[in-house]
């Protein structure tokens, strides 16, 4: 039988993985509470990808 690993699963890693492989644009790295450099999405040119796609909290199902 398969022992269980105790630690959890980094989702933010592996979704900010998953945006490099569709934008590798998008990722920059940035330094953690630790100092350690980790990957990081950079939310304007990720939403210069989708601008003409995006609306806002108001939408009334027309544009």
């Amino acid at each position: 039988m398969e022992k269980m690993r105790m630690e959890s699963m980094d989702i933010v890693a592996k979704n900010v993985e998953k945006i490099e492989k569709l934008f590798p644009d998008c990722i920059t790295e940035a330094r953690d509470e630790n100092g350690k450099l980790q990957k990081v999405v950079d939310r304007d040119k990720l939403l210069q990808n989708f601008s003409h796609k995006i609306i806002g909290g108001g939408y009334s199902g027309t544009l």
